[in-house]
């Protein structure tokens, strides 16, 4: 039988990573998908789509609706690999780059605003239980 606390738990976990990622949007302007691809494309500067979609573990199909509209926006630049013509590139624009280092200001400012109350060995007790949660969460069958 399920323990309530148990309930409550998993309750407040998915409530309170609901309310992060909607402020962190609304904060920021960008979907997290959106972001993780331009902050990934940001450090890698170039990356083919097959092994971008490995990477941030999503689907190739909407991997590339993602970047069709950050293509669409000016932010990416799609070709084909010049090795490897069956592969898809993605890269950064310019304007790609000076979108993320501007967003990066606005990510700080929300994640400070967000956590910035609890003290580091909070946070890291808090990060401790969660990992704790995720291996378990991962080993079930």
């Amino acid at each position: 039988m399920i323990e309530s606390h148990h309930l409550r738990f998993i309750q407040q976990l998915g409530r309170s990573y609901r309310a992060f990622i909607a402020g962190f949007e609304a904060h920021t302007g960008h979907s997290m998908a959106r972001w993780r691809i331009l902050v990934l494309l940001d450090a890698r500067k170039e990356m083919s789509q097959k092994a971008l979609a490995r990477e941030l573990g999503i689907d190739p199909a909407a991997l590339t609706r993602q970047l069709k509209a950050l293509e669409q926006a000016g932010w990416v630049e799609r070709h084909s690999d010049p090795q490897d013509a069956r592969l898809t590139n993605a890269a950064l624009t310019d304007a790609g780059r000076r979108t993320v280092m501007a967003s990066i200001e606005r990510r700080n400012e929300y994640i400070e605003e967000a956590l910035g109350h609890l003290s580091a060995a909070e946070l890291g007790m808090l990060s401790d239980m969660l990992v704790t949660l995720e291996e378990r969460l991962v080993s079930r069958p």
